[in-house]
């Protein structure tokens, strides 16, 4: 028999383990011990289904009437002893022994995705905000190159809402010349007040716009409106008191959750406007820059929000801006201090994001998903958010497809994908996990996800780790195994970085990037990475200079190598 199963290849020698509903992973001698060793009548647990299996077993508890508490799985484990004891041959559901696999690692090109991430950069306007022209540009160049490559072309667009910048954005502050003998200023900040002072804050730089601001043009000529300290925002009495004005907070950090409570906060207290500055976090250590916080983009959570705010600016200031705004309109009552602000944006409506995918077939229809988002915020050239991960899934889009023409043919037909709306709430991955909930629940074995996966060059001051994670035991048990080979085989490299892994349950996963969907609509294993020292992100600073492409290679070349082995054995 053995001699008869190493005639045939690897692939028909998946094909016919995945007939037999057995494990596919492992080396062409692994997998023919597999089908030589399988004569028991123990129950085999589906590759696909392990990790419930597992979850189940752990889930379910009882407790007796003196307050142990046992579970299925001390009863399994139990059996099992019993039967190994009596000499009877099981096969484990657990697909590794004490043998580990011997995995080779993808030939991971690095310069190659330097490449890729400079292409995305230079497409950006600064930024490849979704829905934009830049965006579409983006999307085009991602699938040329998924042509060159020989792969199949899947492309797709989703109408979801979104924000567009019609215009440039406009913020400054004035305070009127003051007249000889007290006579009054006949047109305070007006092009005849010559002795006005003018305080012009710079977009990008000084400040950014918001997701999801709406459209506010207020003139220096309306004096009636001011600035209210809002502190931390958790006092009702100062947003009622902001009413018709523009409410300034004061944070340590914002994130999504927050931006929304707050923003909902303006829209039912009736504001003009909405300032955010930030007082501590990572953007204010960014060196040359002298303890200013450089302010950054969050969007909101539209399907927490209700009723989108039309006409409430919305904007983050640098700290540095925020104490020159506190100072002046703290004085308004002497310095008759006046602002000109000018938001003018779409906000209540839908766009459409691109979803472009190279789709490799495979022996199955049983798939794997690798990914990472294309789009960047509207303010940032990205090249750590998240050119740096598209690069990673362009790069092993083009290993895989010279592997398939030089060996054959992965046992998962694997699919490459770039999500827009990320930045604006996963639009892209949610629309796209909804449209194929049937398809990616019956065939999907694994998604990959790419965002962020890099370290940044200054590893003394901003740190060296490297986290990869997952929902799936398994899943993790192979990266921890692959983390070692890898630093067997590159130790120069290896030592430079903190590698670590960690297991996370399938409510522990948070919705942070395009992992999320995956988890919590369909309920299917993911696996991903994140790096160090991303400082700029978000920001106008986010460009090639702080890219370090070897930290790319660290991440593409371990879960890289964990797709080619769960599809070639390799």
């Amino acid at each position: 028999m053995a001699e008869d199963l190493d005639s045939l290849t690897v692939a028909e020698l998946k094909q016919i383990l995945h007939e037999k509903n057995l494990p596919v992973s492992g080396r062409k001698s692994e997998l023919i011990d597999r089908l030589i060793e399988n004569k028991s009548n123990f129950p085999i647990i589906p590759l696909s289904d392990k990790n419930m299996f597992w979850r189940r077993l752990k889930e379910t508890k009882w407790k007796t009437k003196s307050g142990y508490v046992f579970s299925a799985f001390h009863i399994f484990v139990g059996v099992i002893l019993i039967l190994s004891t009596a000499g009877i041959g099981i096969y484990s559901v657990n697909q590794f022994s004490s043998k580990t696999p011997d995995y080779r690692l993808v030939d991971f090109d690095s310069s190659r995705a330097r490449e890729y991430t400079q292409m995305l950069v230079d497409l950006g306007n600064p930024g490849r905000l979704s829905g934009s022209v830049e965006e579409q540009a983006t999307v085009d160049a991602i699938q040329q190159n998924f042509t060159e490559m020989g792969l199949m072309l899947q492309y797709e667009t989703f109408s979801v809402p979104m924000f567009d910048i019609l215009s440039e954005p406009e913020f400054s502050i004035c305070i009127p010349g003051q007249y000889p003998l007290g006579f009054p200023n006949p047109t305070p900040c007006g092009a005849a007040d010559i002795n006005a002072e003018y305080t012009e804050f710079e977009h990008m730089t000084d400040f950014v716009l918001q997701g999801y601001s709406g459209s506010r043009e207020i003139q220096f000529w309306q004096d009636e409106f001011t600035i209210v300290n809002l502190s931390d925002g958790s006092d009702d009495s100062l947003w009622d008191n902001a009413s018709g004005q523009v409410g300034m907070l004061w944070l340590e950090s914002v994130g999504v959750n927050e931006n929304t409570l707050f923003y909902g906060k303006a829209r039912d207290s009736s504001l003009a406007g909405l300032i955010i500055a930030i007082t501590s976090g990572n953007t204010c250590k960014i060196p040359s820059f002298e303890g200013t916080c450089i302010p950054f983009f969050k969007t909101v959570d539209v399907t927490e929000l209700g009723t989108m705010p039309t006409d409430i600016a919305f904007i983050m200031v640098s700290n540095d801006v925020a104490e020159v705004l506190s100072n002046s309109f703290g004085n308004k009552d002497q310095n008759d201090v006046r602002m000109n602000l000018f938001t003018d944006m779409f906000n209540d409506g839908n766009m459409d994001v691109r979803v472009p995918c190279g789709v490799l077939p495979g022996i199955t229809d049983e798939l794997i998903i690798i990914g990472g988002h294309h789009d960047t915020t509207y303010n940032a050239p990205g090249a750590v958010d998240d050119s740096s991960g598209v690069a990673n899934v362009l790069e092993l889009a083009r290993q895989f497809s010279m592997l398939s023409n030089e060996i054959g043919q992965s046992y998962y037909t694997i699919k490459f994908c770039t999500w827009g709306g990320e930045e604006e709430g996963l639009h892209g991955s949610k629309a796209y996990v909804d449209k194929h909930s049937i398809e990616l629940s019956e065939m999907l074995r694994l998604y990959v996800n790419f965002d962020m996966p890099h370290v940044d060059i200054d590893f003394e001051n901003r740190g060296n780790n490297i986290l990869f994670y997952g929902n799936g035991v398994e899943d993790i048990e192979h990266l921890s195994q692959i983390i070692e080979v890898f630093e067997q085989e590159h130790p120069e490299i290896s030592s430079k970085y903190n590698l670590g892994y960690f297991y996370q349950t399938d409510d522990q996963v948070a919705c942070s990037s395009d992992h999320c969907p995956f988890v919590k609509k369909i309920s299917k294993d993911i696996v991903g990475s994140y790096g160090d020292g991303s400082w700029e992100y978000h920001t106008y600073l986010d460009d090639m200079s702080r890219l370090n492409e070897e930290s790319l290679f660290v991440t593409g070349t371990i879960l890289g190598s964990y797709v080619l082995y769960l599809g070639w054995g390799e």
